[in-house]
């Protein structure tokens, strides 16, 4: 089963800005939260030598964790919408049956989705397996 995607061009510089600005707060947040939450921490430890530098780098780890969590949930919509605009509205379609998915708003991630249930002929109800 081979699949077909059909890119449209309508790239934009306000969404070129919106994902870049999107990308590199997902980028620098985390270690920043991590550096932030070690430093709040590394005060009140009562340990010392590698169990300080222990309990610090696991508080980082929690950190970025949580940081990284509540930022791509906070953006998601956003990065959605901005990552479409940019690389235009895209479809996706079964060359065997002529299934089509539209988007206007999509991540690779939804891309390699789209691809893997057109692919699949059961998944999407083709008659030409």
């Amino acid at each position: 089963m081979q699949t077909e995607t059909h890119t449209h061009e309508t790239p934009t510089a306000p969404a070129r800005l919106r994902l870049m600005a999107l990308s590199l707060l997902r980028a620098a947040v985390p270690p920043l939260a991590a550096v932030g939450a070690a430093l709040a921490v590394e005060p009140y430890l009562d340990a010392d030598g590698r169990a300080r530098i222990a309990y610090l780098v696991l508080v980082g780890l929690l950190a970025m964790w949580a940081a990284d969590n509540v930022l791509v949930r906070a953006t998601e919509d956003t990065y959605r919408q901005a990552y479409g605009r940019v690389h235009g509205p895209r479809s996706w379609s079964c060359q065997s049956c002529g299934r089509r998915i539209a988007a206007h708003e999509w991540t690779p991630y939804d891309a390699a989705a789209f691809e893997i249930h057109l692919a699949d002929p059961r998944a999407h109800g083709c008659a030409h397996s």
